[in-house]
C-alpha cells in the first residue's frame, strides 16, 4: 500500500528578521521560497541606497515594487481586448450570414 503525502507541506521562511512558519500546497512551495528569496534581494538593494532609511520605510518601497509589478502582470495577461475582438468578428459573422440568408431567399 502506497502512503499518501499530505495535501500542504509546512515551511519556514526568513524574511528580512522575520521567521515565518506555515503550511504551503506542495505545488506552491517553490513560489514561496523564490518569493522570500527576492524579497530579500530587494531589500538589500533598497537598504544599500537608503542608508538613512528605517527598515520599515525600506519594506515600504519593497511592497510598492511588488504592488507595480504584479499590476505590471496582470494588465499584460488582460484578455478584455481579445475578448472584444472576438465579438466583433463574430458580429460581423453573424451580419454576413444573415445578409447570405436574405439573398438567397429572395
Amino acid at each position: 500500500m502506497t502512503e499518501q503525502r499530505p495535501s500542504t507541506l509546512n515551511i519556514t521562511l526568513q524574511i528580512g528578521d522575520h521567521t515565518m512558519r506555515f503550511p504551503v500546497a506542495w505545488n506552491e512551495e517553490k513560489y514561496y521560497r523564490d518569493a522570500a528569496a527576492h524579497l530579500n534581494q530587494r531589500f538589500q538593494y533598497y537598504s544599500s541606497g537608503m542608508k538613512n532609511k528605517s527598515a520599515e520605510q525600506i519594506w515600504v518601497y519593497v511592497a510598492l515594487e511588488a504592488a507595480v509589478n504584479l499590476q505590471r502582470e496582470s494588465a499584460r495577461y488582460d484578455i478584455e481586448p481579445i475578448k472584444q475582438a472576438i465579438n466583433t468578428i463574430n458580429k460581423t459573422i453573424l451580419d454576413a450570414l444573415d445578409n447570405e440568408a436574405s439573398i438567397s431567399k429572395e
